[in-house]
C-alpha cells in the first residue's frame, strides 16, 4: 500500500463479520487493521494510527462505548487522536442506543444487519476527516461497506 492509502481499524468481536468487512474493505483498496476486544482496539489506535475506526458496540469484555470514550477524551500526550472519525456499526438498533453513541461523540450509526451499505463520506456525512481515498477509489467520493448481505439500499446520513 502507498502512502496515501486510507487505512481503517475494523473493531468487531463476531469472527464472521469482521472477515468480511476487511476482506472486502482491502479489497477496495483499503489497509485493513482489525481488532477483537476494546483492549486491542485501543492499542491499535494508539499505534496505527487510523484514518477511520468501524466500531461495534457489543464487544465481549469492555463495549465499544469504552473506546469510544477514551478516544474522545484523549489530550495532547496521548497518541490517540480525539477528532478521529468513529464510525459505530452495531445490532443495537434503539432510538435510545443511537442517542448513546451520538452522544458519546460517534461520527455516526449504523445499525447491522439493516444497513446494508452506507456512505461514510459522502456529501452529507459527520465524517471528520472528507474524503477517503483508496486506489480503486480515488475520489474519495464514498466509502462504502456492506454489512451482511448485499443489496441495492444506500444509506445516507443526514
Amino acid at each position: 500500500m502507498d502512502a496515501g492509502t486510507a487505512s481503517l481499524l475494523v473493531v468487531e468481536d463476531d469472527e464472521a463479520t469482521r472477515s468480511f468487512l476487511a476482506d472486502n474493505l482491502a479489497a477496495d483498496g483499503f489497509a485493513v487493521a482489525t481488532a477483537v476486544d476494546a483492549g486491542e482496539a485501543l492499542r491499535a489506535i494508539e499505534v496505527r494510527q487510523p484514518d477511520l475506526v468501524l466500531l461495534d458496540l457489543m464487544l465481549d469484555g469492555p463495549s465499544g462505548l469504552v473506546v469510544l470514550d477514551r478516544v474522545r477524551s484523549a489530550e495532547g500526550g496521548s497518541r490517540m487522536d480525539p477528532e478521529l472519525p468513529v464510525i459505530v456499526l452495531s445490532g443495537r438498533a434503539t432510538d435510545v442506543d443511537r442517542v448513546r453513541g451520538f452522544a458519546r461523540g460517534a461520527d455516526d450509526y449504523v445499525t447491522k444487519p439493516t444497513a446494508r451499505l452506507f456512505s461514510a463520506t459522502g456529501s452529507g456525512s459527520r465524517c471528520r476527516t472528507g474524503k477517503i481515498t483508496s486506489p480503486s477509489n480515488p475520489s474519495g467520493a464514498a466509502l462504502l461497506i456492506a454489512c451482511g448481505r448485499t443489496c441495492g439500499s444506500t444509506y445516507k446520513p443526514p
